[in-house]
């Protein structure tokens, strides 16, 4: 009984006590709970995204992560989630509700929607930060918006990789597939001008509608397809892709961050639909903590069906480091200003009462300064943004595989980069490596494909130059053939591709079978789409580049004139080279030096000694002799040798532009178009804006011709009989044209002012690169030469290389006065040196006949003086 009554008193005791102990335990929890200061942060992501379901996994991650390793902080981060469903009016709305309902100290939000710019402002009024993960579109300014913190690379840089790549493959033109409700699209748009196509798929598009549009893009000539939206919708495009027969060689896929970071997450299927698409994403140097934090994922991956299978990529990776940025900042306000935490202010925002923390800008200043190593690297903000150092270039082919990197300072490097730190910037595609395309090649894709259409070539008719381009259909069998230089050439090029081009020739002409109106209208058909392409004598001229492009000139450029080689009626032509007062000055020069060498040589030399006449006819026969060189008379006085040495020179330089002047008037004759009112054919259809002006034919009177048979005849005629005097025409025609009439007519290339003869093709077409590479290739091999030779006859002797702006003129005394100068300086020093020398010689002579006198009167004193002494002493 004693020991009931104590057993049941020891239990109530024992119970007191231990509810006392649960009493006291609980007050200490209570009292740790009170002492840690909640900071509310609002997130606001759709949370049926593949990038919402990573991004509140992460967050719920580094929350975790931070706080375990920093548990004796008086802070704690306490996130509000709240879904958008991917609608930007539900963004805005559930931001004020948020601010309704907590004392929010920030707001996250993780939606690539136009509703952050909205945020950014209503940011900026309840002065709070709002931290916008990944959100696509332009750069917002951080002095316009001060509480906005960006996360993630502006598309500016998107741009510049996208450049990059395009250019390391020569591609010219890309399609750019995007999202439709993507604010990105305009930026990349703008900073990418190859993209020829752009084409707008909604996340609610049905198979069917995808399927339409790439039915559409199949039809266009290029393959090189830039997609830029959701891995979801990404997912579809490439499945239907690959059933269409899209992802086959030749073609070339280009993915955006926003597919490329979800690869590894893909369903197999898809996977296997996207091999040898070429994509780029942030790049995540490899550490210990990304490990850990990837071990930490798959672990929690098998604890949360809501995440499928999916693995951490870029978008976990920043938000994790943003948490610990946030949270990091947030301890430290405590610490520092313990007392703005706990003050609030309401404000009124749209009959909504909103309660604001008076921490923000503090807040702001510290997550600013926020300086630590994270998952992602070196976590540093730069004017309230986190932007990616590089980016990495993947190849999709049985997974995911690296093959090179992007930064803004080297572009494009390879992947030993740490060696080539010092590369110059770069978008070889060498930098890379190996890429396998699409359909397995390793080839890379051309960039856009004719999908085994035919072209229909327009060809023009009724062509008088029937070398150039001849174009017949026989009416019995309805059969067109197309011949001639410019037809070789085509044909040529087009074999000499690495591809098939299958084309039809479609001649240009009306009912009458005549030419269905100008050369111009022809090539307007291509800018309408009525023909693929022209071939022809069509000129490259700047008026046509607007509607169409010309690929380079397969024949000679530019224009001249024919005119008849001689003037028969002038038996004087010999006398045309020199002006007169240019004859006058030479012959009298020649006199002159007779005269100063016969002068100088008659005293010692036999040769210019004799009768008057004999020595008048040696003055005139040694001077003229110097024309031919054949002077054989020995000159015996330096003086002479001398005058003679000059004035051949002078000789020498006379004779040589007498010659080359006298040839250049046998070649092209003197006509002066301008003065005489002579008239010039031309040929039909020639433009001839610009070039007669440039030919200095200044009030000509025009005649149109179509074949060279009429420019024979109108020549022959001459102006006064009904014909012309000259023809302007392209250099090509005229080559054709002198072929056949090359002994009575010569040419003169005159400025090149028309650019020859192209094919042409529409606008943007990938043709022309190819073809005019084809043209380069059969030039520098001789092929064109060839083809010339066979249609032309080879003209290349007939040409001169003068313009009618410098036909020869006469050569007057002005040109050759600094020779006759220097021969008269020469003469006349000679002759003066040959006086002074004779005057020397007289002087000396006389000098002598003194000094002879003088020892005679000596002799004769002597003999006086003698004589006297002898007288005297006698």
């Amino acid at each position: 009984m004693d020991f009931t009554r104590k057993a049941k008193w020891t239990f109530v005791l024992v119970t007191i006590l231990f509810s006392l102990v649960q009493l006291s335990s609980a007050n200490h929890t209570s009292i740790n709970d009170t002492s840690i200061e909640m900071i509310h942060v609002g997130l606001i992501l759709d949370a049926q995204s593949w990038v919402g379901k990573i991004v509140d996994s992460c967050i719920s991650l580094a929350i975790s992560d931070f706080y375990s390793r920093n548990r004796h902080y008086q802070t704690k981060l306490i996130v509000h989630n709240r879904d958008s469903e991917g609608d930007s009016l539900l963004v805005l709305s559930q931001a004020l509700v948020l601010l309704e309902n907590f004392k929010l100290d920030a707001i996250i939000v993780a939606e690539n929607s136009a509703a952050v710019k909205i945020l950014a402002e209503l940011g900026s009024r309840v002065k709070i930060p709002i931290i916008s993960l990944f959100a696509a579109g332009p750069s917002l300014s951080f002095s316009e918006y001060p509480y906005l913190i960006q996360i993630g690379q502006d598309e500016s840089s998107h741009a510049k990789v996208i450049a990059a790549i395009v250019e390391a493959f020569s591609w010219r033109s890309v399609t750019l597939i995007y999202e439709d409700n993507d604010p990105a699209r305009p930026i990349l748009s703008n900073a990418i001008t190859s993209f020829d196509q752009h084409v707008a798929l909604l996340a609610s598009s049905t198979d069917e509608e995808i399927v339409e549009q790439l039915r559409n893009l199949m039809s266009l000539q290029t393959t090189v397809l830039l997609v830029h939206m959701s891995p979801t919708l990404a997912s579809r495009l490439f499945l239907n892709a690959r059933r269409l027969g899209m992802m086959s060689q030749g073609y070339a896929w280009i993915t955006t961050d926003m597919t490329t970071n979800f690869i590894n997450s893909m369903d197999p299927s898809v996977v296997q639909s996207m091999q040898g698409v070429v994509g780029f994403k942030p790049h995540i140097p490899a550490s210990k903590e990304l490990r850990k934090l990837a071990i930490r994922w798959s672990k929690n991956l098998n604890e949360n069906q809501n995440l499928e299978e999916m693995e951490i990529n870029v978008y976990g990776i920043w938000s994790y480091d943003m948490v610990w940025a946030v949270a990091a900042a947030a301890e430290r306000v405590m610490t520092q200003h313990p007392h703005i935490l706990h003050q609030v202010t309401r404000m009124n925002m749209n009959f909504t009462t909103i309660r604001s923390s008076q921490s923000g800008l503090v807040f702001m200043d510290e997550i600013l300064q926020s300086r630590f190593k994270g998952i992602s690297g070196g976590f540093q903000l730069t004017n309230g943004r986190l932007i990616p150092k590089e980016f990495e270039i993947v190849n999709v082919f049985k997974g995911e595989r690296i093959i090179g990197y992007w930064n803004p300072g080297n572009g494009i490097t390879s992947l030993m980069k740490q060696e080539n730190h010092n590369e110059t910037n770069s978008t070889s595609s060498s930098k890379l490596e190996s890429v396998i395309w699409p359909g397995g090649t390793m080839n890379i894709p051309k960039g856009w494909s004719l999908h085994g259409k035919r072209l229909r070539i327009g060809v023009p008719v009724n062509n008088g130059f029937r070398e150039i381009i001849s174009a017949t259909r026989d009416p019995r069998t309805n059969e067109t053939t197309v011949t001639g230089y410019c037809v070789d050439v085509f044909k040529e090029a087009v074999q000499s591709l690495g591809y098939e081009v299958h084309y039809d020739f479609i001649l240009f002409e009306d009912a009458n079978g005549q030419m269905a109106g100008t050369y111009n209208d022809l090539i307007l058909q291509v800018y309408y789409k009525n023909y693929d392409a022209v071939i022809g004598d069509t000129t490259i001229h700047d008026s046509r580049f607007p509607y169409v492009d010309f690929t380079m000139p397969f024949t000679d450029i530019g224009i001249g004139t024919v005119v008849p080689k001689i003037n028969k009626k002038s038996i004087w032509i010999f006398l045309m080279p020199l002006s007169g007062d240019l004859w006058i000055t030479t012959a009298a020069f020649f006199i002159l030096t007779g005269l100063v060498i016969w002068f100088i040589e008659r005293p010692i030399n036999e040769e210019f000694q004799g009768s008057l006449c004999e020595q008048i006819g040696m003055i005139f026969w040694y001077s003229f002799s110097t024309l031919v060189f054949a002077h054989k008379e020995k000159l015996l006085s330096n003086l002479s040798k001398f005058v003679v040495i000059i004035w051949v020179f002078v000789v020498l330089i006379i004779t040589s532009s007498y010659t080359a002047t006298l040839a250049s008037m046998l070649t092209v004759q003197q006509i002066e178009l301008n003065l005489k009112q002579d008239y010039v054919g031309y040929h039909y259809g020639f433009l001839l804006s610009g070039a007669v002006s440039n030919l200095n034919f200044k009030n000509t009177r025009l005649k149109p011709y179509k074949s060279p048979e009429e420019y024979a005849d109108a020549l022959g005629r001459g102006s006064n009989n009904g014909g012309v005097s000259a023809i302007v025409d392209e250099i090509p025609y005229l080559k054709v044209f002198l072929a056949k009439y090359s002994s009575d007519y010569t040419i003169s290339k005159s400025n090149t002012t028309t650019g020859g003869f192209g094919f042409v093709f529409p606008k943007g077409s990938p043709l022309v690169r190819d073809i005019s590479s084809a043209i380069m290739r059969l030039r520098e091999e001789e092929k064109l030469q060839l083809m010339e030779n066979k249609w032309f006859r080879s003209t290349e002797s007939i040409f001169t290389d003068q313009d009618t702006r410098s036909n020869p003129s006469r050569l007057n005394l002005h040109s050759f006065g600094g020779l006759f100068l220097v021969t008269g300086i020469s003469s006349t020093s000679a002759l003066l040196l040959c006086l002074i020398q004779k005057s020397r010689a007289i002087i000396i002579r006389k000098f002598k006949f003194f000094l002879n006198s003088m020892d005679s009167v000596k002799d004769y004193l002597k003999v006086r003086y003698f004589t006297t002494l002898t007288i005297l002493f006698n």
